[in-house]
């Protein structure tokens, strides 16, 4: 017998103002009696025991949640938002052992077959799940980590779906699991001020500097001619310092106004949050589909419509970018045919065009093999060489090397997936890493052969506006 078991309740209450002191005890209340029932036949039994509850909540501001809680994930595009609140259950891995480890976690958890199958994960993967020899400014945020959340909340027509997911061990004491749920309520259903204005900026940094910008590019077209590598992303980091700590709500409102085309996101782990607008798919599944993209080769928006098309015709014409570009295509479409994958793709990319920047980009689509998880498909794909290089395992061999800092999850994974294999897992681009009063900016560029230390600059620019002006230091550039 499955020692396993879900208890699915549904309280539902609509409430259509703000809740009152009435809804909120009415709430705890039906909360309490919901687990102490499940926790009695937990205990009875000797197991442990899933609880789902669906309340109907009003209206909130998903984006201005972010700063209120230790655990938070948010993702929100034009089309959808979901947000996980709290841990239910967390998974987190160090080393090359990590994706082993998680598609077994994985598997095991889809197994037990009792919880419901739209409940999600959300997290993500560090650019390596190897230790990169630093730490700053990561500290110790882990290099994978999934979070089902123990309340998980999308908008519906007339306010906001919250769903409670508890796992309630009998032989445990259960006040301690209520209140922690009955907080997380109450700071919900507080009132959230506007947006605050972002503190004045005091100090900023890039790493690496100019001067060391243009040896660090001159290392990597040498070792490209040296055919040691034949394409290797360098990257950047901009550690900016403020008079006080970094609310980060108005800089998720900001990126969402700025980026209606990229997916906004923010994760909050070890009282670090990472958040972003990243325009880039890694994978997106709907098992047994699934689709990515080839993202790679830029040049900057016009200032007129007439410079905008100007722009994305000379970047078609490009032959560096061209020869990036396809290098990127050809990789990814190598490795999902290795997996056994049927894959359609377009022939000749298209223009993406993003706020400060646009980008050659080809969609691709493919169907998974009868066996074939998604989770691998993830792990073969990442880092894609639009952000590590080719050939792979040497350039991010050469990154590690040469780059002064830790990347972290710049440039790696984060997303958020159902327990039926529904959902996102994004290229972690166009990102920033705050904790207190500091706030770190990446931004990265393809070498090639023909790369110039001046344009590359130039280019990682266009790259960190997106971030620099959701903050309201553009001054940088």
């Amino acid at each position: 017998m499955n020692p396993w078991h879900t208890i699915d309740f549904f309280a539902k209450e609509s409430y259509h103002n703000n809740m009152n002191t009435h809804s909120v005890g009415f709430y705890r209340t039906k909360i309490a009696d919901h687990f102490y029932e499940a926790w009695r036949k937990a205990r009875r039994q000797g197991t442990s025991t899933w609880v789902t509850t669906d309340l109907d909540l009003p209206w909130i501001d998903i984006l201005s949640l972010v700063d209120e809680f230790e655990d938070i994930w948010v993702f929100s595009d034009q089309n959808t938002q979901s947000v996980g609140v709290g841990v239910a259950r967390r998974w987190t891995y160090h080393g090359p052992q990590a994706w082993a480890d998680w598609k077994v976690d994985w598997e095991r958890l889809i197994s037990e077959n009792t919880l419901p199958p739209d409940l999600q994960v959300g997290g993500g993967v560090a650019f390596s799940v190897d230790d990169m020899g630093h730490t700053k400014p990561w500290g110790a945020f882990p290099r994978m980590a999934w979070t089902l959340p123990a309340i998980m909340m999308q908008p519906v027509s007339n306010g906001i779906l919250a769903r409670l997911v508890a796992e309630i061990d009998g032989n445990l004491p259960l006040n301690p699991v209520i209140n922690y749920y009955q907080e997380l309520l109450d700071r919900i259903s507080a009132p959230h001020p506007d947006p605050d204005t972002l503190p004045r900026l005091i100090h900023h940094l890039s790493t690496p500097n100019r001067d060391q910008w243009n040896h660090l590019i001159a290392d990597a077209v040498s070792a490209i001619k040296a055919q040691q590598l034949s394409k290797v992303v360098v990257a950047r980091a901009v550690t900016a310092n403020f008079s006080a700590n970094v609310k980060t709500s108005p800089i998720l409102h900001q990126l969402s106004q700025r980026n209606p085309s990229s997916k906004i996101f923010a994760l909050r782990l070890q009282s670090r949050t990472f958040l972003g607008a990243t325009p880039e798919i890694l994978l997106e599944t709907h098992e047994p589909f699934v689709s990515t993209m080839a993202l790679a080769g830029s040049a900057p928006r016009g200032k007129t419509a007439a410079e905008d098309s100007l722009n994305a015709q000379a970047l078609l014409r490009h032959a560096k970018n061209r020869e990036e570009h396809e290098a990127v295509k050809r990789h990814i479409l190598s490795i999902l045919q290795k997996l056994g994958c049927t894959v359609k793709y377009s022939k000749e990319p298209r223009i993406k065009q993003l706020p400060t920047v646009q980008h050659l980009f080809t969609p691709i689509t493919a169907t998974l093999p009868s066996g074939s998880s998604f989770w691998s498909v993830a792990e073969a794909l990442q880092p894609t060489p639009a952000v590590g290089g080719l050939p792979p395992s040497a350039a991010i061999h050469w990154i590690m090397q040469h780059e002064p800092f830790d990347r972290g999850w710049y440039s790696g994974i984060i997303g958020h997936v159902s327990l039926k294999g529904q959902g996102q897992l994004l290229v972690a681009l166009r990102s920033a890493l705050i904790e207190g009063q500091q706030a770190t900016l990446f931004g990265g560029c393809g070498i090639m052969a023909q790369s110039n230390p001046d344009e590359e600059w130039e280019e990682s620019q266009w790259k960190l506006r997106s971030m620099l002006e959701a903050m309201n230091v553009g001054e940088l550039l």
